[in-house]
């Protein structure tokens, strides 16, 4: 395993320091377009524009031009994905807003790593309804919901936000309670970026949509950068403790985040996309920073990496990192690689350090067969510091 440390290690020196870019997750690269391309949300995730709808609607492997694909495309198909509503029965107070609603909802099928008498469960991991009223091109509400559990830390099933634009040349503001902007926003809920290394198995640090009540403020105004920074409250990260009862926040103590991207303008035959960023988010003694990179070559390979670190300050440090490669197989056909790396050093005494160790390896694939229907396929091996397994599995994701 010091071979496959050393190797991953290796591999993201020469990722970032060679290419310098920035990751987001797969659709980003293999588009070449940034996160709020395809959704309302800055960060990503949640409602979808209709770019967003759309892409994925056409992108898939069998087409929408065929006429047994078309019939499943016309069940869900609006005249247009934005709706208009007429708000009151004269010129006088006529209001036209624009409205639209979506979904997520992904199913999963699983063995647990940490025992290998673990029974497969099959459960929906997300369940999310969105919707959006906007009554000018300058301000929008969204919010979202989860009818799915909570099973983790600091959890909850919703966000709501305003997002206001007043000027062009101005940042954009959203308040309300939303998740703030840092590191990469991914559905996958087992990834090492925003989870340590433990006993048995990585724990979580944030839970899924994680949010919190709070104000944000984004520059996206030019295409080669954008800026985000925040204030929020800390309610729900103070739910979060690892390694004993002590939370890893002060409650409403304020959340401070930061975020930097850059997309190169540097276009070349073997380069199609690129961009590189970091984000830091503070409060109190804790820390947490990250460094992504990303990149599109030859419009045939997407590769991505992260760096995640955090510090509980005289308590205990984390450092965990993410590489993953991709290769576009044919229309809607994305086999994968990944491997991530854990480290999670805890302060016992002043001269006494347990350090804790998890690797992970995924082999997969990620299939867009017909619209609104993704499905994934993995085989993933662990090994934390009691044991080493390997598991299949499978995932079905329908969005709209």
């Amino acid at each position: 395993m010091k071979k496959f440390t050393f190797y991953t290690i290796i591999c993201f020196i020469v990722i970032f320091g060679i290419f310098q870019v920035y990751s987001t997750p797969e659709l980003s690269i293999w588009t070449g377009n940034k996160c709020s391309k395809c959704h309302i949300n800055p960060q990503g995730g949640g409602i979808r524009t209709e770019f967003g709808w759309k892409f994925l609607r056409d992108a898939s492997h069998l087409p929408i031009g065929k006429e047994e694909i078309q019939k499943i495309y016309e069940l869900f198909d609006k005249s247009q994905y934005w709706s208009n509503l007429s708000l009151g029965d004269s010129s006088e107070n006529y209001v036209n807003w624009k409205f639209a609603y979506g979904l997520d909802f992904r199913f999963q099928s699983i063995r647990s790593h940490k025992t290998e008498l673990a029974r497969r469960r099959y459960f929906p991991m997300e369940s999310g309804l969105y919707f959006l009223i906007q009554p000018s091109e300058n301000f929008n509400f969204n919010a979202q919901y989860n009818i799915g559990p909570k099973v983790f830390q600091g959890q909850d099933n919703w966000m709501a936000s305003f997002n206001i634009k007043i000027i062009d040349f101005l940042p954009e503001i959203q308040f309300g309670k939303f998740q703030p902007s840092f590191g990469l926003r991914d559905c996958d809920m087992t990834r090492f970026d925003r989870r340590i290394a433990s006993v048995d198995y990585t724990a979580s640090l944030f839970p899924p949509d994680y949010s919190e009540f709070g104000l944000e403020l984004s520059f996206r105004n030019f295409e080669w950068f954008d800026i985000y920074a925040g204030v929020f409250d800390s309610r729900f990260l103070s739910y979060v403790t690892i390694f004993g009862d002590k939370p890893i926040v002060l409650k409403h103590n304020p959340t401070f985040t930061s975020k930097i991207v850059i997309y190169p303008l540097i276009i070349e035959d073997f380069l199609f996309y690129s961009f590189l960023g970091s984000s830091v988010l503070i409060n109190g003694n804790f820390l947490y920073s990250s460094s992504f990179v990303g990149l599109n070559l030859f419009e045939k390979f997407g590769l991505f990496g992260e760096l995640a670190l955090s510090d509980l300050k005289d308590m205990r440090k984390t450092q965990n990192y993410t590489i993953k490669l991709m290769y576009y197989l044919t229309r809607g056909v994305i086999p994968f690689i990944t491997l991530e790396n854990g480290k999670t050093k805890i302060n016992i005494t002043e001269k006494n350090v347990w350090e804790l160790r998890n690797q992970s390896g995924i082999i997969g694939v990620k299939y867009f067969p017909v619209p609104y229907v993704v499905m994934v396929a993995e085989y993933r091996y662990f090994k934390s510091m009691e044991n080493k397994s390997t598991r299949w599995a499978f995932q079905l994701h329908l969005y709209y």
